[in-house]
């Protein structure tokens, strides 16, 4: 699977998701069997693992079911990976979701840090289910890099 955005001609390889909570997980997850290189960054070691457990438990679950293969679950786990140091997260990524709790404030403090680690080409993606884009875009020095992406 392949995502081009419509303003540039660039192939998303390589996406991180920030936040490994139950959306983030899942975000990863999907990237992951969309044949992506994915990180899933979580500012907290215990929801890192927890992140990777879930996206672990459903793949187990859909090879229980029968829906998915174990060789299928070896590929796409091969596809993600976890860290916690947010400037090693992002630094080779063409596409960077966000998917922290929704406060407008810590939205616009991850993708300000984030912006100081990548080019001005990474397409920010905001998980926001009731914030404004526009308000979240502000706090970048590139705010027109930044697209609503709810799951």
């Amino acid at each position: 699977m392949k995502l081009y955005l419509f303003a540039c001609s660039m192939a998303i390889k390589n996406v991180t998701v920030i936040g490994a909570g139950t959306m983030g997980s899942g975000i990863a997850q999907i990237c992951a069997q969309a044949g992506w290189k994915t990180t899933l960054y979580d500012a907290f070691p215990e929801g890192i693992e927890r992140g990777m457990q879930i996206i672990d438990a459903f793949w187990e679950k859909g090879i229980a079911r029968g829906k998915t293969t174990a060789e299928q679950k070896t590929i796409w786990s091969k596809n993600l990976n976890s860290q916690l140091n947010l400037q090693i997260a992002v630094q080779n990524a063409d596409l960077v979701i966000e998917a922290v709790p929704e406060s407008l404030e810590l939205k616009q403090k991850v993708f300000k840090e984030i912006e100081k680690y990548t080019s001005s080409e990474v397409i920010f993606g905001t998980n926001t289910s009731s914030l404004s884009i526009g308000e979240i875009a502000k706090s970048l020095k590139h705010p027109d890099r930044l697209i609503g992406m709810h799951f």
